[in-house]
């Protein structure tokens, strides 16, 4: 996975778990728009993970 996949990921993933504490302490539930974006960003980045790794183990 590339630096910037990881930073990509990571950011938004730090961004949902904030938002999701504020929103807990403020007594707001969570958004589900937020939770799906997260589940659809997180498999696109696992499967180009994937793709990565399936190259690499074919090289060897």
């Amino acid at each position: 996975m590339r630096d910037e996949d990881s930073l990509n990921l990571n950011s938004k993933v730090y961004i949902l778990v904030l938002n999701s504490l504020i929103n807990e302490y403020e007594g707001n539930s969570i958004a589900q728009a937020e939770k799906e974006l997260a589940i659809k960003t997180y498999n696109e980045i696992e499967q180009k993970r994937a793709k990565e790794n399936h190259k690499y183990h074919v090289y060897q």
